[in-house]
């Protein structure tokens, strides 16, 4: 048996590259022999594969404005084990974690529960004794097999698909648009970014037919007027009332719509609980501008093309007149030839890294991919904070340059541990 904190996160760490069990018997399982924990509140199940993470953030903020004791599981995390859990907009202290853990250890060693599936009992506890009275559940990949859907949320909401993990859940966007679907429960109305495929819309209008719930979709163009994107943020117009987003980016606007609509299906907030709900939603990794030694960084944790193509409108949009020295840490199973063109042309520099994952890709593969298509310096640091620290040196200086630190979750992690230690 494990003994302290950095023990049991060493050994939960571990698991993490020792593949995926991509089922739901074991969590049924777990969660039956410890008292179904996640049947003590109401939840709100977000899937999808870009947006997940914001639509999240910016339902459970407006929640807890409305007076809610809220719990938010996100995943992966940046810096710290403990941001996949927070209780009224706050990271748990690492006792929260522990406690319920030590608890449910020999249910999650007997089970030989991954990684994420341990993770997400410890989240369905740590909610139920932490009071919370509506928790909102990121899954981790897919939906129809993903350890957090064995929940009945009082709504589910799926957000952008494109595609990525596609060695799991199917090489075709109808294939992934079927495991996110997955999350549809009778009884419980779906909410989904309406989506530009014809066939896809009507697997949802299908799915939804079969379980018997509701189907709302939230049209991409969202009926959205007066769009201004601000250094620190982005104002719309909906209804003819104005919203403020703290986050950065025009792609926001359609994740924080999307998240309105779906709370429309919990109860019917006033206006005001609405507004000061979604200004006041952050989230980290999501374009976020750190300044390091009087320089501006930009972190961003997207990893497919779909991601990339946001990330390259919102550095436009903020950063017009600028050139980018991309950080660029991917995982090979990632279509990183389809990102690295989108990038380039933004580009005036990519230092290729490697995060410390056996996921990663080989940073000599990713420049090897940009022979003969990019003109602009080309690196490889295989460390990250490394690689960091080389870009911001190089554009140290320079008024024409910004540096962005990108391509996953995992090389944003890493940069970020370093940042803030400085």
């Amino acid at each position: 048996m494990q003994s302290t904190p950095d023990q049991i996160k060493s050994t939960l760490f571990s698991h993490i590259n020792k593949g995926i069990k991509y089922d739901l018997d074991r969590m049924f399982k777990a969660s039956s022999l410890c008292g179904d924990p996640h049947k003590s509140y109401f939840s709100v199940h977000v899937a999808g594969t870009n947006g997940k993470g914001s639509t999240c953030a910016y339902i459970e903020s407006v929640l807890r404005r409305a007076g809610y004791k809220t719990g938010l599981y996100t995943s992966p995390h940046i810096t710290n084990f403990e941001e996949r859990f927070r209780i009224d907009g706050v990271d748990i202290n690492e006792d929260a974690w522990f406690g319920v853990y030590k608890d449910q250890e020999k249910v999650i060693n007997d089970l030989g529960l991954t990684f994420f599936e341990a993770a997400t009992l410890m989240a369905f506890e740590i909610f139920k004794r932490a009071g919370v009275q509506y928790a909102i559940f990121e899954t981790g990949m897919g939906g129809r097999l993903d350890a957090t859907n064995i929940i009945t949320p009082k709504v589910s909401v799926i957000t952008k698909l494109a595609l990525d993990h596609c060695e799991y859940l199917g090489d075709t966007l109808e294939a992934i648009a079927a495991e996110k679907l997955g999350i549809v429960k009778r009884g419980a109305p779906l909410v989904m970014l309406e989506p530009d495929d014809r066939r896809i819309r009507e697997l949802a209008v299908e799915k939804c037919k079969e379980i018997g719930s509701d189907l709302v979709f939230s049209p991409v163009d969202m009926g959205v007027t007066g769009v201004v994107c601000r250094d620190d943020g982005v104002s719309f117009c909906l209804d003819g009332r104005k919203y403020d987003l703290s986050m950065i980016g025009e792609y926001q606007v359609q994740n924080a719509v999307l998240a309105m609509n779906a709370l429309r299906r919990v109860d019917d907030f006033d206006y005001q609980v609405v507004y000061e709900g979604i200004k006041s939603a952050v989230l980290p990794g999501r374009f976020q501008i750190v300044d390091v030694s009087d320089q501006q960084l930009v972190i961003d944790v997207g990893h497919n093309p779909d991601a990339a193509e946001a990330l390259v409108g919102a550095l436009k949009r903020r950063f017009p007149d600028r050139r980018v020295s991309f950080v660029l840490g991917m995982m090979r199973d990632k279509d990183i030839d389809a990102v690295l063109k989108i990038l380039a042309p933004r580009a005036s520099a990519f230092y290729f890294t490697r995060p410390k994952t056996e996921r990663a890709a080989d940073p000599y593969g990713m420049m090897g991919l940009t022979d003969g298509k990019f003109s602009g310096r080309r690196v490889v640091i295989e460390d990250v904070a490394e690689a960091v620290s080389a870009a911001l040196r190089d554009a140290a200086g320079s008024v024409d340059t910004i540096v962005c630190v990108t391509g996953s979750f995992y090389t944003v992690s890493e940069a970020s541990t370093q940042i803030y230690s400085r």
